[in-house]
């Protein structure tokens, strides 16, 4: 379906939009029915199996092409910043996102997101809801991780941040938005309260997150899981370092909000953001020496000497936490995420189409996934992992390949365009067959970002040295071949700069660097000389401020049902199209 195509499909839907998001409880979806509960397997450990698959599990919110559970979410939130662009529109099932007309009102981009996390919360509460028992222990453990991560992500993503734009941030000053987050719904709420629940301010929210992490850190010690779609006791320090580097920041930059926190009578184990600091560094060490995970080397990087691993199972030594994808859950061949990513393959839009009765490759849909044009260009020659994505000088030459560690034939590589990646590949090196090369499995939580909350808190809470003293340690031990890596930063801006451009390196593709952009007000730039950004896509925001698109909009059926929710204000359009004047 080419991109026209659509669009014409989205704008019908459009007319047609939901009616009301309540079925039996709000938010819509933020319980599982009795239907749902009867195809699980019985207790909490078939609950808490459903909620792991979840992350896996396609929604069928109106397109099946971007609704890819949460490995879907993480390429949105890859759209929304500048290192992640396409070769070619024609067949971006993802535009709509990645362009910034189509964000608010009844839209049903903002349905996605919403149903995802509070189908989340909701399969929580099943198992929240069962009698503990020194048996369950774990399971409980398990649900109060996962509501902890559902409500973390809603709580930054909902959450309202100035933009410089003036109609919306006067919006947000009229109608009181700043500092609210989503409403919380626990597995005691009754459907007369949630129907009358207002967004929660950030510092409630922060508790009942923490009161989370605390219990999941209480039932999980001692916990032993199966998979590593599970949690353990390291993935709860993995998460309490993200959350207090979260907290440290937003009380270092917005005083304040510290105020406001200090003032409220939450408490949240610290009372200054050098203290949050301290404890996000002190987290970070404790996830990377529990979990015994090691970051990947650069032959563990590149799938091995057959090529055919890397970033697409869960048994990999960096790998914390990961989604484990199941053939079952597979759409179609291009309902998956490898489909998307992987320029090895033949199934996907994102791949190279091969006719096996000639022998020939040909690159028909042209959606390869490519690294911007700026970032690729900072990497060092002296970092291996640049030779994850095509040099423009190498596309199209077969004599080439031989460079980068791929296992396709050289007949194939000219046909992939310049800044294309080999990061992600398909399952056993899979190349025709969806239903096995697409189901590979995707990190949620690698060792790597551990090194890097690490490195940055402990230059807020101990000094910019000991910072970068950290930084260079890592990325000279697992990233650079030669030792060269310096760290130049003569201020904690400069550092978070450079310190971020590692990272976003480092997690490319995989939805993590859009909730430090948000956290830190990074400026995106997609329009500059030089982009490889698909014109509609060339969105530059306002240097100082969070991109606009970066707030999420809460449906508008929401507030039908729930009249307590006040809505964000709608960024569509806030932004003008740089057109290189």
């Amino acid at each position: 379906m080419k991109r026209k195509s659509i669009k014409i499909a989205i704008l019908a839907l459009l007319a047609s939009c939901m009616s009301g998001c309540i079925e039996e409880y709000f938010p819509e979806g933020s319980t599982v029915t009795a239907d749902q509960v009867s195809t699980m397997s019985s207790g909490a450990t078939g609950l808490v199996n459903a909620i792991a698959g979840k992350f896996g599990q396609i929604q069928g919110v109106y397109s099946e092409e971007y609704d890819l559970g949460y490995p879907g979410l993480g390429m949105i939130r890859d759209l929304y910043c500048e290192d992640f662009s396409i070769y070619s529109a024609d067949y971006e099932y993802f535009w709509y996102y990645a362009t910034n007309t189509f964000l608010g009102r009844s839209y049903v981009t903002c349905y996605f997101p919403w149903k995802f996390y509070y189908q989340l919360v909701g399969m929580t509460h099943q198992v929240l809801r069962l009698e503990f028992t020194e048996n369950n222990r774990g399971n409980f453990g398990i649900a109060h991780f996962f509501r902890a991560w559902a409500y973390f992500d809603m709580a930054r993503y909902y959450e309202y941040k100035r933009t410089g734009v003036a109609s919306l941030d006067d919006y947000a000053r009229e109608h009181e938005i700043y500092g609210l987050t989503v409403p919380i719904i626990n597995e005691n709420s009754t459907e007369v309260e949630a129907r009358n629940t207002p967004r929660a301010p950030f510092y409630e929210m922060y508790r009942f997150i923490l009161d989370d992490l605390e219990k999941a850190e209480e039932y999980l010690n001692g916990y032993s899981r199966p998979a590593k779609n599970f949690p353990e006791l390291s993935t709860v320090y993995a998460l309490m370092a993200r959350f207090y580097l979260e907290l440290a920041t937003r009380f270092d930059r917005y005083p304040d909000d510290l105020a406001t926190l200090n003032n409220s009578g939450v408490a949240l184990g610290f009372t200054t953001a050098q203290q949050g600091y301290e404890l996000a560094a002190g987290y970070a060490r404790k996830a990377i020496s529990m979990s015994g995970a090691t970051p990947l080397s650069e032959n563990e990087w590149y799938g091995g000497s057959s090529y055919t691993d890397g970033f697409n199972s869960v048994t990999s030594a960096s790998w914390m936490l990961g989604v484990i994808m199941q053939k079952e859950n597979l759409g179609n061949e291009w309902s998956n995420f490898v489909g998307h990513m992987s320029p090895e393959q033949h199934f996907g839009v994102g791949g190279i189409g091969y006719d096996s009765g000639t022998g020939l490759y040909s690159n028909d849909y042209k959606a390869q996934r490519i690294i911007g044009a700026s970032l690729y260009d900072a990497i060092d020659d002296n970092d291996w992992r640049k030779r994850t994505w095509v040099n423009p000088a190498d596309a199209g030459n077969a004599s080439a390949r031989s460079e980068y560690k791929t296992a396709v034939t050289p007949e194939h590589f000219v046909q992939i365009p310049a800044y294309a990646s080999f990061k992600f590949r398909p399952k056993n090196g899979e190349m025709a067959d969806y239903s096995i090369g697409a189901a590979t499995d995707y990190p949620l939580m690698r060792v790597e970002e551990m090194y890097f909350i690490e490195a940055e808190a402990l230059a807020g809470s101990i000094g910019l040295d000991e910072g970068k003293r950290a930084l260079e340690n890592f990325i000279n031990s697992y990233r650079y071949n030669n030792n060269s890596y310096r760290c130049t930063a003569t201020d904690i801006e400069s550092f978070r700069t450079q310190l971020m451009k590692q990272k976003r390196i480092e997690f490319w593709g995989e939805g993590i660097v859009f909730w430090d952009y948000k956290r830190l007000e990074m400026q995106v730039v997609k329009g500059y000389e030089g982009t490889n950004f698909p014109d509609a896509y060339r969105l530059n925001s306002i240097k100082g401020y969070c991109a606009p698109w970066f707030t999420g909009y809460i449906p508008l059926d929401e507030q039908t049902e729930n009249p307590a929710i006040v809505l964000n204000p709608d960024s569509s359009d806030a932004i003008e199209l740089w057109t290189g004047k």
